[in-house]
């Protein structure tokens, strides 16, 4: 049970125990509160939040995110293998210091720019990932 529901049915209870206290009393009211606090979620606190959530935004994407993407050299990379690539984040086109990795770099793998690349490691710190030949 989320929190929401518990309070929501706390507050329903508590409701109708108040207003009820004065008509009935022991067992009855107990009972009355219980159905009083689920039909309180059920009638009206559910379609609230409900309605209110449309209205709620995605969460946005960090660069974190990207990895295994794929992305597209912006520079040709020069001899220590490092360049500008561009990877699409939340709609929008980032470019980030790329380094290729050091196995595709020893072996003599060369990236020119518009070549496709995929993201395999990212330092988000200093805006930074690491990128092997797609």
């Amino acid at each position: 049970m989320s929190p929401r529901v518990l309070f929501s049915v706390l507050l329903g209870i508590g409701t109708t125990g108040v207003l009820l206290r004065n008509v009935t009393g022991g067992g009855v009211l107990l009972a009355a509160s219980l159905a009083g606090g689920a039909l309180f979620e059920l009638v009206i606190a559910r379609p609230v939040w409900n309605f209110a959530m449309r209205f709620a935004s995605k969460p946005a994407l960090t660069l974190e995110s990207c990895v295994m993407d794929p992305a597209t050299a912006v520079t040709s990379f020069d001899a220590h293998g490092q360049g500008l690539v561009a990877v699409e984040l939340d709609g929008q086109m980032v470019q980030v210091l790329a380094t290729l990795l050091p196995a595709e770099r020893a072996a003599g793998m060369t990236v020119r720019a518009g070549d496709r690349v995929r993201i395999d490691a990212v330092d988000a710190a200093q805006n930074r990932c690491t990128v092997s030949v797609d």
